[in-house]
């Protein structure tokens, strides 16, 4: 029996996608997907490049809220974005530790 990996429906007669999601999800899911994890690169690039350390801890919180809403859907077994977005918040909370105090 088959179960979605989102709305945790399933049954004999369900069905869902390579990556566990049913038809009513994969659409909804992948798009959020998608937006989180454009987020999280751009605001990496714009934290690269940011002059201070306000703007760094700006962007530092944009990748944070981004990575912790992905972190969600891998916690259900979903692949998100590259590298996977425990790891960016991870060391993202580290470079916000490191900006406050420095």
């Amino acid at each position: 029996m088959a179960k979605c990996k989102a709305c945790d429906k399933g049954g004999l007669f369900q069905k869902v996608s390579r990556e566990g999601l049913c038809s009513a999800c994969a659409p909804t899911v992948g798009a959020e997907i998608e937006r989180e994890s454009n987020e999280i690169y751009e605001a990496m690039h714009e934290f690269e490049r940011a002059p201070d350390r306000a703007q760094k801890l700006r962007h530092c919180d944009r990748v944070i809220a981004a990575a912790q809403k992905l972190v969600r859907w891998e916690d259900k077994g979903l692949e998100t974005c590259s590298p996977p977005a425990r790891l960016v918040l991870s060391e993202y909370q580290g470079f916000r530790e490191e900006c406050q105090s420095g």
